[in-house]
């Protein structure tokens, strides 16, 4: 095979979503494993003059739907940019995944279990101080989950809002649930 060819077939691969881990290439394809190491002295140099990222190779054996949608739900309740464009330019393996096995970015997020309607990257207009302890004491009132991770995946400005408002989580439910004295 000639480099031109070679190349092509590694991207073809890689364009049809199938690992470009070493092991799994020679199992698939052995011949073009053989003829690019041949060629290019090593899989790994094969795959830069194709342009595929070796370093992105191995992270995509990990990246199972489970993975995706544990790893985004991670994204979401630690307060990060859930944007399709920044996550692209963030970490392409997780998004090129997610893509993949949902068949767009935002059905990804829902199927994490993210609430889309909930998500707008700013302070609801209405929400001060009073309101959040409010909006957190009904929540408690309906008997609704009340951690943290819970609650951002349903209503991420909220629980976003809330955690910047009171410095954290935890102090948030103490000034909306102080205990007495008499409790202790």
């Amino acid at each position: 095979m000639i480099r031109e060819t070679i190349i092509r077939k590694i991207v073809e691969l890689e364009l049809a979503g199938h690992s470009m881990l070493e092991d799994n290439v020679r199992s698939i394809d052995e011949l073009l494993h053989v003829a690019a190491v041949n060629e290019f002295g090593s899989w790994e140099t094969a795959l830069q003059y194709a342009g595929v990222n070796a370093h992105d190779v191995g992270r995509y054996r990990d990246l199972t739907p489970e993975r995706i949608k544990q790893q985004l739900r991670r994204l979401c309740t630690t307060g990060y940019d859930l944007g399709a464009k920044v996550n692209r330019s963030r970490d392409r393996a997780l998004y090129d995944a997610a893509v993949r096995h949902f068949g767009s970015w935002r059905e990804s997020l829902t199927a994490a279990g993210i609430n889309m309607a909930n998500v707008t990257h700013r302070r609801p207009k209405h929400l001060d101080r009073e309101s959040m302890l409010l909006w957190l004491r009904n929540r408690k009132e309906s008997d609704q989950p009340f951690t943290f991770s819970e609650v951002c995946l349903e209503n991420r400005d909220y629980a976003l809002a809330i955690k910047r408002e009171f410095g954290s989580w935890a102090r948030a439910l103490e000034e909306a649930f102080p205990t007495s004295d008499e409790e202790l």
